[in-house]
Parts: structure tokens; C-alpha cells; sequence
């Protein structure tokens, strides 16, 4: 009966032993696993985070360039001076950044919801001031357009268009889509490009446009 005992207890241990070298392998496997999972994943998540703030930083630097332009505010405003303005805003906001106008300001002249674009001159007139409007760079000022005015193909608005002579809404219209389609006028003599504005037209009109 002891020797019976001796024998199970050999076993025992035997068994025993093997059991703690196949738990410790699986152990060993399970560790070795998990470990390489988190670090394919840590990867990813590293590369997808550099990805991520390099987009970040190319989308925020390509909308800075997109947002600003530079406007150069004159005349009858309280501290004229060229600004930063974030693009699409009118000559109204050109004129708030300046502090507003002044007393003797002429503001029947000027065309405060008339767009902004890089490099523009935005002139407030006196009461009494004969309209000469300041060029720099093609840009034209924001004063309304009277007989003696040449009109900006590159800035007018379809209120501006219309006061040339022949030039309706529908006109006015197709001007503007033209320079949505193909960019800025490079010249006076590319608005015959214009479905409708032919060789005559364009005689009656050349005094009167500039880019």
C-alpha cells in the first residue's frame, strides 16, 4: 500500500511539473502576442496622428494664404492706413477697420458692399470732392462710378457693370461669370470674349474699363 502511494506521489509531481512548463509556454505565447499587437497598433496610431496634424498644418497655412488680403484705406476716414482683412469681406469692413469715416465724408459715393480683393484701394471722398479716383496695382477705389469713372472688370459688381452703356443685368451677369470661370481680366480687350460684346460694343465701352 505504500509502495502504491510512492508511486502516485511520483506521478504527481511528475505531472505536476509538466503542467507549470505547458502553462508557463502559454503564458510566454500569450505575452509575446499581445505585445506585438500594441505595438502595430501604437504604430498606427503614430503614424495617423503625424498624418493628421500635417494635414492640420498644410489645411490651416493654405487657409491663411486663402483668407487674407491686404486693403489700403484712404480719405476721409479717421486713421488711414493699409489693413488685414480676411477675404470676401466688403468695404464696409475696410472702413470700420480704419475707424470709421469721417465728418465731411461723401458716403454717396461710396459702394460699402462692393467686395474686397488683395491689394485694392478703398477711397472715402469729401463732401464736395470732385470724383478722381486713386489706381494702384489695377485697383480702383470704392467710390460709385459717375460719367467721368472707368469701372474695374476684375472687382465691378453687376450694380457696378449696369452703368456702363449697353450692359444689362443678363450682360452685367455674364461678365462676371466669365471672370468667376477664366480668373481675372488680363486686359480691357479680353472682355470681347464675352458672348455679346463684340468689336462696336467694345469701342463704346474701352474709355470706360479698366483692369
Amino acid at each position: 500500500m505504500s509502495d502504491m502511494l510512492e508511486i502516485v506521489k511520483e506521478k504527481y509531481y511528475e505531472y505536476k511539473i509538466w503542467i507549470f512548463i505547458i502553462l508557463l509556454i502559454l503564458a510566454a505565447i500569450i505575452y509575446c502576442a499581445y505585445s506585438h499587437q500594441t505595438k502595430e497598433v501604437q504604430q498606427t496610431s503614430l503614424s495617423s496622428s503625424i498624418s493628421s496634424t500635417s494635414g492640420v498644418k498644410k489645411s490651416e497655412s493654405s487657409n491663411e494664404n486663402r483668407s487674407i488680403v491686404m486693403v489700403d484705406v484712404k480719405g476721409a476716414v479717421k486713421n488711414p492706413g493699409v489693413y488685414k482683412i480676411t477675404s470676401f469681406a466688403r468695404v464696409q469692413t475696410a472702413i470700420a477697420q480704419a475707424g470709421g469715416t469721417l465728418e465731411e465724408a461723401d458716403m454717396q459715393q461710396v459702394n460699402l458692399a462692393q467686395k474686397l480683393t488683395d491689394g485694392q484701394i478703398v477711397y472715402v471722398p469729401m463732401r464736395g470732392e470732385t470724383s478722381s479716383t486713386p489706381v494702384n496695382n489695377g485697383s480702383t477705389s470704392a467710390m460709385s462710378t459717375t460719367d467721368n469713372e472707368v469701372i474695374n472688370l476684375n472687382t465691378a459688381t453687376v450694380v457696378e457693370l449696369q452703368k456702363l452703356d449697353g450692359i444689362g443685368v443678363k450682360k452685367a451677369e455674364q461678365i462676371i461669370a466669365y471672370r468667376e470661370e477664366h480668373g481675372e481680366f488680363k486686359s480691357i480687350e479680353e472682355i470681347k470674349q464675352v458672348s455679346g460684346i463684340g468689336e462696336k460694343r467694345f469701342e463704346a465701352l474701352k474709355d470706360k474699363v479698366t483692369v
